[in-house]
């Protein structure tokens, strides 16, 4: 269980985050929240600390969770965490940023006395409104034990996938597949009704076969938020590491095409 003396911090309270902040509070966690852009009123109503920048957060917090877009939001938050977090304090990136960041930052927190972990997000907007997100996670065993405690109202699963970074390479190979299987669904489903069969019903038969797909058994709720970003991080990383990705270099131009419309065509 979570230490009685632990606060939670939250930067970044978009979707993702006022989720994550609504579940925290029900549980009855002390919460401290910034951003400084989203509606923070529904959190301020339920209890949380709403404070006017993320270094007061990082005051007032022994775990902060880092719940912001892309690599430059990451950066900017911790800069604020590392100038006024106290020793001990323990910062989950939660954000879908690149291996190398989470690992320079990671070296800069621990010369100034404080904890980084990678834990990204797996299952989106969906699975932070019900709580059951899953938490990838690389950095030291102990990190991720109090992380699991400390996230335990919204989420499923916390995984350690290794040595800090490594949670977002397993994120990067999961948003590929997802990509991947998304618009192979469309194909297959477009080319069923083409022949006759109504996609709801092939749908029923894939799932009992060895094409069967979470994607495809969760059709008609895909918001299709961050394929571009998140095809663009998977493809950079490959080429930096020398790895050809002749399929997934064709998924930005074929998502592109793609709208939620097209999605609900085929419920």
């Amino acid at each position: 269980m979570i230490r009685k003396d632990e606060r939670i911090g939250l930067l970044g309270a978009g979707r993702m985050g006022a989720a994550i902040g609504g579940h925290l509070l029900a549980a009855g966690r002390a919460l401290a929240v910034y951003d400084p852009i989203a509606d923070t009123s529904a959190l301020a109503a339920a209890g949380a600390e709403i404070l006017s920048s993320a270094a007061e957060v990082a005051e007032r917090s022994n775990v902060v969770l880092v719940v912001v877009v892309d690599d430059a939001q990451v950066r900017q938050a911790l800069g604020a965490v590392f100038e006024r977090g106290r020793p001990g304090t323990l910062v989950a990136i939660c954000a879908s940023v690149r291996p190398d960041t989470c690992r320079e930052l990671a070296a800069e927190a621990e010369s100034r006395g404080l904890r980084v972990t990678d834990a990204a997000l797996v299952r989106g907007e969906r699975g932070a409104e019900a709580g059951e997100l899953v938490l990838y996670c690389g950095g030291a065993v102990d990190d991720v034990e109090r992380l699991r405690a400390a996230s335990e109202p919204f989420t499923e699963a916390v995984v350690h996938v290794g040595d800090v970074g490594a949670g977002q390479v397993a994120k990067t190979a999961n948003n590929v597949l997802l990509w991947a299987c998304i618009r192979a669904d469309v194909e297959v489903q477009r080319l069923a009704r083409a022949l006759g069969v109504e996609p709801a019903r092939l749908r029923d038969a894939l799932a009992l076969g060895s094409g069967a797909n979470r994607p495809l058994a969760e059709w008609g709720n895909h918001r299709l938020r961050w394929p571009h970003k998140d095809l663009e991080v998977a493809l950079a990383v490959a080429a930096e590491a020398g790895v050809e990705m002749p399929l997934a270099s064709q998924l930005p131009a074929l998502m592109r095409e793609l709208t939620v419309d097209d999605l609900r065509d085929l419920v």
